[in-house]
């Protein structure tokens, strides 16, 4: 009788344990749904004054060219030294583009090459737009993953690297890009300060805007990268006088003057 009982107990309480739900944590897909509705791809393109097409994409409170850079020119029309041979681009101290390896169809799929001297003149972007400083790639790795406690660290950080890189045209490796995040980077590898082309297939490059140092008649600028054998995205600081590829994002919206008091 006591068993029977004590049976009976017990399924008077199955239905109040079923009503308890076990607490979920936020999953990687929660994460990912969220980044996808940061996004907008449906923006209007932009051109620079070569007539150069570039797609926009809006990523969480920025806006960024999908593409690289490819501009011959500044947005006041000075034409940017390009062409220089090995010699010249190690001495040259302005603004400079060079094509991957001088084939033009490298110029057309990867955009071009520029000098730091370039990247920090403060036109090369159209009008309204900007070579995207430090802050701006901390701001869209902080979005896509990277912990705030590894944003400032020199070297790699994060494990955001898929979600940037295209899926196709890196060297081989365990480490494939989706380009979740439609940013879309590819491996144009870059013109060393030496005036040598190299890691072309291996390594996504870009200027920032932002300076490390300026002494000594040498300037250096961060610049951010992906590499084809990581998922982490690197963060250091080099010569200006490499040559990397660069994007450019929105200007700030500038707030509304506010009406004279009468």
């Amino acid at each position: 009788m006591k068993l029977l009982l004590y049976i009976c107990f017990l399924f008077s309480f199955l239905p109040l344990l079923a009503q308890q739900k076990t607490p979920i944590s936020p999953s990687k897909s929660s994460i990912d749904v969220k980044l996808k509705d940061s996004i907008d791809v449906n923006l209007k393109p932009v051109y620079d004054l070569d007539s150069n097409r570039y797609e926009v994409i809006k990523i969480g409170n920025q806006y960024w060219f999908k593409e690289n850079l490819r501009t011959t020119q500044y947005r006041d029309t000075t034409r940017i030294a390009s062409g220089l041979n090995a010699q010249e681009w190690k001495e040259t101290k302005r603004g400079a583009n060079a094509v991957y390896e001088d084939n033009p169809r490298n110029r057309q799929k990867f955009g071009l090459l520029y000098n730091g001297y370039a990247a920090v003149s403060g036109k090369l972007c159209p009008l309204g737009w900007h070579v995207a400083t430090d802050k701006d790639w901390n701001e869209l790795e902080k979005l896509l993953g990277v912990p705030v406690s590894e944003l400032e660290r020199t070297g790699e950080r994060g494990e955001i690297a898929p979600k940037l890189k295209v899926s196709e045209g890196w060297k081989a490796s365990s480490f494939s890009g989706d380009n979740s995040s439609g940013f879309g980077i590819l491996p144009a590898g870059s013109r060393l300060d030496n005036g040598e082309y190299t890691t072309l297939g291996q390594y996504g490059n870009f200027w920032t805007s932002t300076v490390y140092d300026d002494r000594y008649g040498l300037l250096y600028l961060w610049n951010h990268h992906a590499h084809y054998n990581t998922n982490a995205v690197g963060r250091i600081y080099t010569l200006a006088t490499n040559g990397y590829s660069c994007r450019c994002v929105k200007d700030p919206e500038k707030p509304e003057p506010k009406p004279a008091k009468k």
